[in-house]
């Protein structure tokens, strides 16, 4: 329900006291060492097992909403159906926001390390989110944005979706350093995000698949305190204005990680996205970061969790996933987890990974590849989910009409038909409808 007229102080206390088809490859795993600092070691968490119920009612939703129906016909110039027609069905990209935070120094540098993160991206995302550069401080320096931009001309020509995060992070320490200065003036205070909201989006309209435009309010509430709840939903309203077509988010954490106990987090999510709708916001999307340490939520509970944020049937993302932990097994078993389960959600948009390779990663245990880019054992979970199972590869003849039936995951493919020394290649998109491709081989 609306929260009303509350200050922003009376609307975090209520809020807390109201709380008060392949297999799965399995790889082996390296010896563990004592834990660095900062990489709990979490024991276990319910659900592992190979056995545990969830899994093969997650595999089966996965099939329902991951997948549709591919038909083929291939013709001769005529348009006659060619039966017996060699076809090959090959997957190009996720429709799925399979993804990672990426550093835009990274994707334009031109060192041995910059390429192989560039070929990493390319080959292993069908998504990214700029994990610094596009935050209020960093867009407003001239030399970042430019170099943003360019890495941002590779992701489009690289076909690779890219969200932007953040437009508010309302901590005065996460905002340019004048900022601060207007928490006594606060028509200037107003003003002053509105301007920003406003020159961010629009410098990048048409570029940018969604927004993060408030994030982890829960903790970060300088500036509803100064200019009152209702500058929230002023500032979606900017965005949208900006670019009608961007979906815009509200990101926070603890929502689905620790253990999924965090009822303080859970509810004033839930209260804060309640009133944004119920304010006219254009919410168009619920962000829950996902950073784990040693406390793994079950499968279960984060199903769950996700049931009910689902209520606001709003597309749902895993914004910034990570698990840091020093326990190479238990995270590569967590991670192939959290996954299955979160694509197995029909809610769930996007999982986003905070960076993926530990010489770039604010928590390098965490990452898919070790500093020399040797693959950990969740990195090798990440392809044989994302790359193997959930990828689509099929071929195989023509009927007598000419018709080649696959069953794929949702995406964009490049299907081909061979006859009597001829050969094409058409570009085909797989929705949750199907789709119908002809390869007419002229």
């Amino acid at each position: 329900m609306p929260l009303g007229p509350l200050s922003r102080r009376r609307f975090l206390t209520n809020a807390a006291g109201a709380a008060a088809g392949a297999a799965v490859v399995a790889t082996a795993a390296p010896a563990v060492l004592a834990a660095p600092r900062g990489a709990p070691r979490a024991a276990s968490y319910d659900g592992r097992d190979a056995s545990a119920a969830w899994r093969e009612a997650a595999h089966r939703r996965i099939d329902q909403h991951r997948k549709a129906d591919l038909a083929v016909t291939v013709t001769d110039a005529d348009g006659k159906p060619l039966p017996g027609a060699q076809v090959t069905v090959a997957m190009r990209r996720h429709a799925f926001g399979f993804g990672s935070a990426v550093a835009a120094d990274c994707l334009v540098g031109e060192r041995d390390d910059h390429k192989r993160y560039r070929e990493t991206v390319r080959t292993s995302f069908s998504k990214v989110v700029f994990e610094n550069d596009l935050k209020w401080p960093q867009w407003e320096d001239p030399a970042n944005r430019a170099r943003t931009l360019k890495a941002l001309d590779w992701l489009e020509g690289e076909g690779i979706v890219v969200r932007g995060h953040c437009l508010v992070w309302p901590s005065w320490r996460r905002m340019p350093g004048d900022v601060a200065g207007l928490k006594d003036d606060e028509p200037a205070l107003r003003r002053r995000i509105a301007g920003h909201v406003r020159d961010e989006v629009s410098a990048l309209k048409g570029r940018i698949a969604d927004w993060d435009v408030i994030n982890e309010p829960f903790w970060n509430h300088d500036a509803m305190d100064v200019l009152g709840q209702d500058a929230m939903v002023e500032w979606f309203k900017t965005a949208r204005a900006a670019d009608p077509a961007t979906v815009l988010y509200l990101n926070d954490q603890n929502i689905l990680a620790g253990g999924g106990t965090d009822a303080a987090h859970q509810d004033h999510y839930e209260r804060t996205a309640r009133y944004l709708v119920d304010q006219g916001a254009p919410l168009g999307g619920l962000g829950m970061q996902c950073h784990f340490g040693g406390n793994l939520t079950p499968p279960e509970r984060m199903l769950a969790l996700l049931d009910r944020f689902a209520a606001f049937n709003l597309p749902i993302q895993i914004t910034e996933f990570d698990i840091n932990t020093s326990d190479r097994d238990l995270q590569a078993d967590y991670f192939r987890d959290f996954l299955t389960a979160a694509f197995s959600h029909p809610q769930v948009a996007g999982i986003v990974m905070w960076g993926f390779w530990a010489g770039r990663h604010w928590k390098p245990e965490a990452a898919l590849f070790e500093r020399d880019w040797t693959l950990r054992p969740h990195g090798q979970a990440w392809r044989d989910l994302v790359l193997g199972r959930w990828w689509t590869r099929a071929s195989g003849p023509a009927d007598a009409r000419g018709r080649f039936a696959a069953r794929g995951f949702l995406g964009t493919y490049e299907v081909t038909g061979t006859a009597g020394g001829r050969t094409k290649t058409v570009p085909a998109a797989l929705g949750q409808d199907g789709a119908t491709v002809t390869v007419r081989l002229d």
